[in-house]
């Protein structure tokens, strides 16, 4: 804490956060079946030219991650290659995604 005109102002310390990376500098997200166990089971598919679309996720395993399909993507409507792939948690239940947790019985 620094005092400055009088005032109290604060001073917060930066924490550096470590986020794993792929080699070419993209961040690692979580796996398919993490996303399945928070209760959410579609993604969502954004191009950079800003369209997107929504997906079931049953077609990829529970070992793969959603940053590893981004690189798969062809935008039907641009044409670039390359998406940012999220859970769709509107598909999922929100309750448990958002607690993450899985509810047992009511």
């Amino acid at each position: 804490m620094t005092l400055a005109s009088g005032a109290f102002r604060w001073r917060h310390a930066r924490t550096k956060r470590h986020t794993p990376t792929h080699p070419d500098g993209r961040p690692l997200k979580i796996t398919f079946g993490q996303m399945r166990s928070m209760g959410v089971h579609g993604v969502l598919v954004y191009c950079h030219c800003g369209r997107h679309i929504a997906l079931d996720a049953a077609r990829w395993p529970d070992e793969v991650r959603l940053s590893d399909i981004e690189p798969q993507f062809i935008c039907q409507g641009c044409g670039s290659r390359g998406a940012d792939v999220r859970p769709n948690f509107e598909r999922g239940n929100p309750r448990v995604a958002i607690i993450g947790v899985k509810e047992v019985g009511n």
